[in-house]
């Protein structure tokens, strides 16, 4: 008489995926680790989460993670909640519950960033930090595309039949309208990253010195022009930027006082 053996399957979870460009959560986390070591009690908030890569780096990372996503469903790592949210609406967690928040590859797709920065200033405690990723419109690759074309880097013609934001990028912003915004949001930019130098851009490194003395002659010595015209914003493929609550609030800050 044949003997019938069966094997269970072991259970395998889901391994979340990144959804951004490959190796840029890995950049984010040196950034991250950089700007706030981990350590007992250091909460991070994952705004526009995804599967859940970032934030899986994160929690091995040794930080106390939170995530949230326009559509949670998405998000694969067990053990961590992710909650629904727009992120250009009101994020669902108290004032003041977080040392960093984390942001990639999301502003692009959002019409306004006006809510999301006030926000983000409610939501961070004293000493916190804002870290964000978006692609580099400044760099002379993006910079030679819309002298060509009239579109820059990573913006490609929008389709105005598609009305879902993250499936487009539709907000092409400079450094010098990031600064701005975020100071109106009571937020202030306290470094510039960048996650690798692309050769399209360094092939066009003679245009540099060019770029400098137009600026100058143009606008002067401002120093947010200067920092337009540094070499992560040349040559850089990804804009990381670094933002903490200013001491003063900026005239948009109030709004998100009596949220959360």
């Amino acid at each position: 008489m044949a003997t019938m053996t069966t094997t269970t399957a072991s259970f395998e979870p889901p391994v979340p995926q990144e959804m951004a460009i490959p190796g840029t959560h890995a950049s984010v986390m040196r950034l991250v680790t950089r700007t706030v070591p981990p350590s007992k009690g250091i909460r991070v908030l994952d705004v526009g989460a995804g599967q859940g890569s970032l934030s899986l780096k994160l929690l091995e990372a040794g930080y106390e993670v939170s995530a949230c996503d326009l559509d949670p469903d998405l998000f694969k790592l067990r053990g961590v909640e992710c909650r629904a949210a727009d992120a250009a609406g009101a994020l669902p967690y108290e004032s003041q519950s977080f040392d960093l928040v984390v942001c990639v590859e999301v502003v692009e797709h959002l019409e306004s960033h006006r809510r999301l920065f006030v926000e983000v200033r409610r939501l961070l405690r004293r000493q916190g930090r804002f870290i964000f990723t978006t692609p580099n419109i400044l760099s002379l690759k993006s910079r030679m595309t819309f002298l060509l074309s009239g579109y820059y880097y990573s913006y490609p013609p929008l389709m105005p039949q598609e009305l879902a934001p993250q499936t487009q990028h539709i907000s092409p912003f400079t450094l010098d309208r990031y600064r701005w915004t975020l100071r109106r949001c009571g937020l202030e930019i306290v470094g510039v990253a960048t996650d690798k130098f692309q050769r399209s851009s360094l092939c066009l490194s003679p245009l540099w010195p060019l770029v400098k003395l137009y600026g100058r002659v143009r606008w002067g010595g401002s120093p947010n022009l200067a920092q337009q015209s540094s070499p992560v914003t040349l040559f850089g493929r990804t804009l990381f930027i670094i933002a903490r609550s200013h001491p003063t609030s900026g005239d948009w800050a109030d709004e998100g006082r009596d949220a959360g």
